[in-house]
């Protein structure tokens, strides 16, 4: 993995870019890692299986809105 300090992405985006499209790389701060940038190919590939998702409140899955209306009406009764 290649590493690039933060003070370069201004000034060699092209480059940070063009390496992240081939493999992930690490975006150093303090000469520690601290953000990994990556292709969208490479990271839905790396998540694909993930069950955890996220959702905007118009995005969501009816079951989830469901089980959260229901939730908020016990929190009514109480």
């Amino acid at each position: 993995m290649k590493h690039y300090p933060s003070t370069d992405l201004k000034q060699n985006l092209g480059d940070v870019l063009a390496a992240a499209s081939q493999q992930p790389v690490s975006i150093t701060r303090h000469n520690k890692p601290r953000y990994v940038l990556m292709s969208i190919e490479a990271y839905e590939a790396r998540f694909a299986n993930e069950s955890r998702r996220v959702y905007a409140a118009e995005g969501a899955p009816s079951e989830h809105v469901e089980m959260l209306e229901e939730y908020a009406a016990e929190l009514d009764r109480d």
